[in-house]
């Protein structure tokens, strides 16, 4: 994801380098320091938790990727009256001339589940279900600091061009008013599923959860 991100913003968005290649990806690169290694030394522990603060927090995220999913590869697609069965063309690098051709389904795909949002959504949404907690898990630990820099620095990107009207994306957040960017639903599918991120994340990083105590009776 680390690798193919800038690479698939570049086809979806356009040569915009203060979107492809920033700081929020020096967050990104920690949460996949946290995979690996909890790959070689597993510490997550990944018995259901009941909390209803954290059955909401994932299931929320779940959410987002369900309406992603809905939007993006049937609404959207019927509302325009295209098939996904097509062909579809497209220039990378921008300007250079050379055309790419790609089944529709399979960049529709790409456009749903390789993004930032999905991949901390489903990370993040399964992760929040468990009784892991960072006071026991250092791979849990540097994937929750990793999603803290990745999403603080988007949300001080949106609130600094909803705020103050300074656009941290290069232009991209510019083609909009300040209202029209509020309508999109990307934006607040991105916004809000970064927030319980965030918010998750802080909570865990200083306050952790409480070990569950398993009584034993006689």
């Amino acid at each position: 994801m680390l690798l193919w991100m800038p690479t698939w913003t570049k086809i979806n968005l356009g040569d915009i380098p203060s979107i492809s290649y920033s700081p929020p990806w020096i967050g990104f690169l920690v949460i996949l320091i946290g995979l690996g290694y909890e790959m070689f030394r597993p510490s997550l522990n990944l018995k259901r938790d009941m909390n209803w603060k954290w059955l909401l927090a994932g299931i929320f995220l779940f959410l987002i990727i369900l309406i992603m999913i809905i939007v993006q590869e049937i609404w959207l697609p019927y509302k325009q009256g295209y098939s996904i069965f097509r062909m579809r063309s497209f220039e990378f690098p921008i300007g250079s001339g050379s055309l790419s051709v790609w089944p529709q389904l399979l960049y529709d795909l790409l456009n749903v589940h390789s993004t930032d949002t999905t991949a901390l959504a489903l990370l993040f949404g399964t992760l929040f279900l468990t009784r892991s907690t960072p006071q026991t898990s250092k791979s849990y630990k540097l994937m929750l600091i990793g999603a803290v820099i990745f999403t603080a620095f988007l949300m001080l990107g949106h609130f600094s061009f909803l705020i103050f009207n300074i656009d941290p994306t290069g232009g991209y957040y510019s083609r909009f008013t300040r209202i029209e960017l509020l309508s999109q639903y990307w934006f607040q599918w991105d916004f809000w599923s970064e927030l319980v991120v965030l918010a998750g994340a802080l909570w865990l990083l200083f306050k952790g959860k409480k070990p569950v105590i398993v009584t034993k009776t006689n």
